[in-house]
């Protein structure tokens, strides 16, 4: 038969093992994810990125374009995670299971290049794939994809993989072009979202195993660690710039909380123990982990005792299981700058994060894959065990997701889920409250209030939504109460000074509810129902 190749036919007649691969891990995530087509916006965080975000709502525009690049609303320097935002309105409006594609999107092409980048690591295809197939699958992963305010983790997750990617065949084949392409993803990886600052420590690592690139005396195949640091000099002035960019757009935003260094300190040594224990044992998952205001003394012990022992194992097996080391180092050098240590924005209130857990897993997930002895697999029966036992790994985790995939569906539902499964969590009362009160139920939203602020005094936006609620009822003197409660907390509440104002017009006494809108204004200049009401009372009175 003309033209008949046997080679050809066996490498394009047929899929190769990675191409079969990888269609599965495509199957994998869409089986699990897909119906969040579905799903309805969070009333958490989703108003600041997308519903009530006067900016994005406008869509891509060249105006909006230069507004994302300035802005570190929120706290954050993320001006393509903006960008990503503005073009899913310009494209959907208002459609969440528009936004919510695009987030599984992301996360079926960060699967599938974190698969093929670890094959261009030289990491066996099916050891490879049992990493990928984990990321794709597991519970803690739900978080990132499911809430489109997370849209910063995949769309960093994306250029983290393709970087990893290219740095893959950087050091196949060094040159400037595929260096600045490594730097090309970690750049814009750094204007999603600011975590990506540790890659360049996650390079080094990968530089010892798998690609074997460490060498006591430079040769030609090898470097010693000081040229493998200098190569990655410009990343690490990046991340060093990112993360001062970060620190004080954040200092200027009020998001940094400042508790006691030993506090947080422990809560870092707990919350790492108990990411690991939420990697084997995904139970009782919730979008909030209150801070609790005392940790037993065996937790932090035994935290400490799991850092030190798996650390100290990880150096002094080095050379016998390099994997360890790369892997669990891996883990606490990308979880490092979530941990808690240095709090930011919601920080404040929350112990730990599910969608922390996005990029840091893969070095656990690493350790994981390549736990499995070569030698283990030279026997067929064991080989075939170990497959099925990887693939019944892989569809618990799958099963685990979708089940945790349901309380993402609307607002109510998620936290009333986190209620359940988490003690004194205030905040998700207080969310639960917004959500009820969305919906027109206000008893159940006020006792929703009313129950975080009996958790925690101190919790002033529960007196606010408080006192919202009695203005509706229309008992203006109640309401002042709440406010004036949440006043007694911070000073600085414009919510809490505009609903007084708002109290007082309702009391008839326009001059005092004048002076309150001013004190608005003074704290927040772009009010617009402050400005609304002092500008209409202004007009009353020029009448007179």
């Amino acid at each position: 038969m003309a033209g008949y190749n046997k080679k050809d036919t066996q490498t394009t007649g047929a899929f190769r093992a990675a191409d079969l691969a990888a269609v599965c891990l495509v199957l994998a995530v869409l089986v699990v994810y897909l119906p969040v087509r579905n799903y309805d916006f969070i009333r958490y965080d989703d108003e600041k990125y997308v519903t009530e975000n006067a900016q994005v709502l406008r869509g891509l525009t060249a105006e909006t374009t230069l507004w994302a690049f300035k802005t570190t609303e929120i706290g954050f320097w993320q001006p393509l995670s903006w960008l990503s935002h503005m073009v899913d309105v310009s494209v959907f409006g208002l459609n969440a299971g528009g936004h919510h594609l695009v987030n599984l999107l992301f996360h079926v092409i960060n699967t599938v290049i974190l698969f093929f980048a670890f094959t261009a690591l030289t990491v066996p295809v099916w050891r490879s794939a049992f990493v990928a197939a984990l990321f794709a699958a597991h519970p803690m992963h739900v978080e990132s994809v499911a809430w489109i305010a997370e849209r910063k983790d995949v769309l960093s997750g994306f250029f983290w993989v393709i970087a990893m990617w290219a740095y893959a065949y950087y050091v196949r084949r060094p040159s400037a072009g595929r260096y600045m392409a490594v730097l090309c993803c970690f750049i814009l990886g750094l204007m999603s979202k600011p975590m990506m600052v540790t890659l360049p420590v996650v390079l080094l690592l990968l530089d010892y195993w798998p690609l074997g690139r460490f060498s006591e005396t430079a040769n030609r195949a090898k470097r010693t660690f000081g040229a493998l640091v200098l190569e990655k000099l410009p990343m690490f002035g990046l991340s060093i710039a990112s993360a001062l960019i970060t620190f004080f757009t954040e200092k200027g935003s009020r998001a940094i909380a400042a508790p006691p260094l030993d506090g947080r300190i422990i809560n870092a040594v707990v919350s790492y123990a108990l990411y690991i224990k939420k990697m084997f044992y995904p139970v009782g998952l919730s979008v909030i982990y209150p801070m609790s205001s005392g940790v037993a003394l065996w937790q932090v012990v035994s935290g400490a005792c799991v850092i030190v022992t798996v650390s100290g194992s990880a150096v002094w097996y080095m050379k016998r299981y390099p994997y360890l080391f790369t892997g669990w180092f891996w883990f606490l050098c990308v979880m490092l700058p979530s941990i808690g240590i240095v709090k930011f924005g919601a920080m404040e209130f929350q112990a730990m994060a599910d969608r922390y857990t996005y990029m840091p897993y893969v070095g656990l997930f690493m350790i994981i894959a390549m736990a499995v002895p070569n030698s283990w697999l030279k026997t067929p029966s064991k080989r075939n065990a170990t497959s099925a036992a990887a693939i019944l790994v892989v569809i618990v985790c799958m099963v685990a997701s979708s089940m945790q995939l349901r309380h993402w569906r609307d607002t109510i539902t998620l936290f009333r889920h986190a209620i359940s499964v988490t003690q004194r969590n205030y905040v998700a009362y207080n969310n639960l409250g917004t959500a009820l009160a969305m919906k027109g139920q206000d008893n159940a939203s006020y006792a929703a209030f009313e129950m975080a602020a009996s958790i925690e005094p101190s919790y002033k936006t529960a007196y606010i939504n408080m006192g919202n609620i009695l203005l509706q009822r229309n008992k203006p003197h109640e309401a002042i109460k709440n406010y004036e409660k949440a006043i007694a907390i911070d000073t600085q509440q414009p919510g809490a000074y505009h609903g007084i104002g708002v109290a007082l017009l309702a009391m008839g006494k326009r001059g005092e509810a004048a002076a309150y809108f001013e004190k608005v204004l003074a704290l927040d200049p772009n009010h617009q129902a402050a400005r609304h009401y002092l500008s209409t009372l202004r007009q009353r009175d020029g009448k007179k």
